[in-house]
């Protein structure tokens, strides 16, 4: 079982790795895999078994691609009528939700936004029409960053949209009862949220309350999810394996005991059947609340095994019901790789089947209890720095008296105090107050554990090969006492904290453009030095890409700090993730076109032309503005030249025609580049024909968002550059776009979207 259940897997994880979808052809051997499996011998199965993961995750993946939104229905007005299956995520400006529906006689599900202020915004289960505007599935497509289209493909999300303001949107009065059961589910779920709200109106943690409810984290504060992040309890605040393991437990010996305390009850039937089916349906309706996400199958199918096996009377391995649990998510669910939760749900739980199994005692000690959180932490080491690049050294310490007060105080009490909320207002709020007050207690001792220096090391993106010792290391040092040298398996992880990705020679450089979506970032790498110039929009209160782009993106390239941070000119689509990066990173110099008092930043200096340096052996210099010509907006933009020889590459911002003429008066042959950023995102009021004469470059990169309202490039831009024979590459096609500059000149650019295109991208 176990053997079959990892080569199962393993023939899945293949699978995701593939560029596109085989032909449907090849599911014929689907049959003909079944068929030799059950006749072959006990290690050629395991063959077999590999081809029918491979296999079946084709199969999921051909079904939902027949819900693929269509590319003639991109941007055209649509009125459809659908249900809302989603709790609405609120924001002060705009609500996002998922909405079912049918086009071309084709169920689809799409994620909408609705930007409209001061209103009653749609609730879970409710039907609407409403008249949209939808895009295909695309997000940016950066090394090191969040793959946003496998997010919305796992979710079975066929298309993104907004809702267009106009009258004819309206809410359908039905009087239908039959509900799709994911839309029930939503229904629930909102009507629960809705409730608690209410009940917690000004208090503190109401998002927490809600995320151990029903699952919600959409109203954890950006500080709380920070403080947990930090600390190691991000588990703890949603409905995980170890909360659902609790509530069947408990009602697993309640309803033991009350009929066990029943004589009529105990001539019916064995008092372990109705004890064990009660508990399978308390587990199956905590983790429908959540939205069964993979944590919470993983730990329903446990239950549900372990359950199961008592009613029969059998005992089974521990390892089995783990293999068992897993065999079954995958067979439901192949898609449930993609996500980080499942490889953490599922490692931490192997872990300590490891390490605990006949070494540790119960923790009935907190010595015992302690030991336990320090085995989790080296063992889910490597998954730690793969997923979140940081070692949370107060974890161990956090985890030692969270757990215990969640699992015990908090769940309980939040699950009382919302099932008692229709029935006595009274009790359900001393429930909640109680539930408050303990996570009041909690939060005392994380913020001073997130306080400590110590608390967290920052740690750039593995690369790929080293986190193999390091998992070897990770299972050598949980080896039990006395094993030969467990000493050594220390020196395993060196290599994922040392080993970096390679950086480039002396006198050279490696220039990528990093995609922002419609703004701009810049990353340039000399062997000893790098420097972003500009650092994307912030797009809301809880994403930017400085965040969540930019910094992901250093990391990859194993770094933590920069040498420079360049901030053109202050429009949001070139500043808006500067902030984010100041605050994160170690910054030694920051230079902008805006006001400089706006970073906080003791080094921040204006840009003038004529400021120049050197690394390793690359020149840069600012050829704009000048402080005396009085320019504003985005003719105040920052234009940088970066040179090797009599090879360069010019960063020009987001200048106009007007800071393009001034910069040809007085440069002339002189801005002769290889590499041009194309100014303002290609947009009609620069690249004028007299710049691109003078700067005569090979090749035009340009940063722009996928089908962006500003329509940049602009075609007659592209026509341009096209006519003087210029190579083209834009973000929004090809994702991050990197190259590498030496003396000889520019190498053969790398497409990003190319490198990482996987069978759920859109093309």
């Amino acid at each position: 079982m176990r053997t079959w259940t990892i080569a199962f897997l393993m023939g899945i994880a293949v699978a995701q790795q593939c560029s596109q979808t085989p032909n449907p052809a090849w599911l014929l051997l689907l049959p003909a895999c079944l068929l030799a499996f059950v006749r072959a011998n006990y290690w050629l199965r395991s063959l077999f078994v590999f081809i029918l993961g491979f296999l079946w995750l084709f199969t999921t993946a051909l079904l939902f691609s027949h819900h693929s939104f269509p590319q003639e229905f991109e941007g055209q007005e649509l009125l459809l009528e659908g249900t809302i299956a989603s709790i609405p995520k609120i924001s002060s400006r705009s609500s996002r939700f998922d909405f079912t529906t049918q086009l071309d006689n084709k169920p689809y599900k799409f994620r909408l936004s609705w930007y409209k202020k001061h209103f009653r915004p749609p609730q879970a289960g409710e039907r609407w029409r409403l008249l949209v505007k939808l895009k295909r599935p695309h997000g940016v497509m950066n090394p090191g960053g969040f793959d946003y289209e496998r997010s919305l493909y796992r979710h079975g999300v066929s298309a993104t949209g907004y809702v267009r303001s106009n009258d004819i949107n309206e809410r359908i009065i039905t009087t239908d009862l039959i509900l799709a059961p994911s839309v029930w589910v939503a229904k629930l779920r909102q009507s629960i949220s809705n409730a608690l709200r209410k009940e917690l109106k000004g208090k503190q943690h109401q998002g927490l309350i809600e995320a151990l409810a029903i699952g919600n984290r959409d109203k954890i504060t950006a500080s709380e999810w920070d403080i947990l992040t930090r600390t190691g309890t991000i588990h703890l605040v949603a409905i995980s394996g170890l909360h659902i393991g609790l509530v069947a437990g408990l009602v697993f010996f309640i309803i033991r005991f009350v009929v066990g305390r029943s004589k009529f009850l105990m001539r019916q039937l064995p008092v372990q059947i109705p004890a064990a089916a009660f508990a399978i349906m308390a587990a199956f309706f905590y983790a429908m609340l959540a939205g069964f996400s993979i944590p919470t199958q993983r730990a329903f199918l446990m239950v549900y095994v372990v359950m199961i096996s008592l009613m029969q009377r059998r005992t089974i391995r521990s390892s089995n019901v783990i293999a068992l649990s897993l065999l079954l998510i995958l067979i439901f669910d192949p898609m449930s790789i993609l996500d980080a939760g499942f490889w953490l749900s599922f490692g931490a739980v192997a872990v300590i089947l490891f390490a605990v199994t006949g070494r540790l005692r119960a923790p009935a000690s907190i010595f015992s209890w302690g030991k336990i959180q320090l085995v989790i932490a080296i063992g889910m080491l490597p998954m730690t720095l793969m997923f979140f690049q940081r070692i949370s050294l107060s974890a161990p310490i956090a985890n030692l008296f969270a757990v215990p007060l969640v699992s015990f105080v908090t769940v309980p009490a939040t699950l009382l105090g919302a099932v008692t909320l229709d029935l006595s207002t009274e009790l359900s709020g001393l429930l909640l107050h109680v539930a408050t007050e303990s996570l009041n207690i909690l939060w005392f001792l994380l913020e001073w554990l997130n306080a400590q220096p110590w608390s967290i090391i920052e740690t750039h993106v593995p690369v790929a090969w080293t986190l193999i010792p390091a998992a070897i290391g990770a299972v050598w040092l949980l080896m039990p006492r006395g094993f030969p040298t467990r000493w050594m398996a220390v020196t395993l992880f060196l290599p994922v904290i040392l080993v970096t990705p390679q950086k480039p020679e002396i006198g050279e450089l490696r220039l990528s453009l990093i995609d922002v979506g419609q703004g701009l970032s810049v990353f340039i790498q000399t062997r000893n030095h790098s420097l972003v110039f500009d650092a994307g929009p912030r797009y809301s209160e809880s994403f930017d890409a400085g965040k969540n782009i930019v910094i992901p993106f250093i990391k990859s390239q194993g770094l933590l700090s920069l040498d420079a941070l360049i901030v053109s000119h202050g429009d949001n689509d070139h500043s808006g993730g500067a902030k984010a990066i100041l605050n994160q990173l170690n910054v030694n110099r920051v230079y902008t076109g805006a006001n400089t008092k706006r970073w906080q930043h003791e080094t921040a200096v204006a840009c003038q032309a004529g400021d120049e340096w050197q690394w390793d052996g690359v020149s840069f210099k600012f050829l704009h503005p000048i402080k005396e010509q009085g320019m504003g907006g985005n003719n105040r933009s920052c234009v940088l030249q970066v040179s090797i020889g009599t090879h360069s590459i010019l960063l020009p911002g987001d200048i106009e025609t007007k800071a393009e003429n001034e910069l040809v008066a007085r440069f002339k042959d002189q801005l002769k580049s290889d590499l041009l950023i194309a100014p303002h995102h290609g947009s009609k009021t620069s690249s004028s024909p007299v710049f691109i004469e003078h700067v005569a470059p090979q090749m035009v990169f340009v940063a722009n968002g996928y089908r962006n309202r500003y329509r940049f490039p602009h075609q007659s831009v592209t026509q341009r550059y096209t006519d003087s024979e210029i190579a083209w590459f834009e973000t929004a096609k090809l994702g991050a776009i990197s190259v590498t500059m030496t003396a000889e000149g520019l190498a053969k650019p790398v497409f990003w979207r190319d490198k990482l295109l996987r069978y759920w991208h859109t093309r």
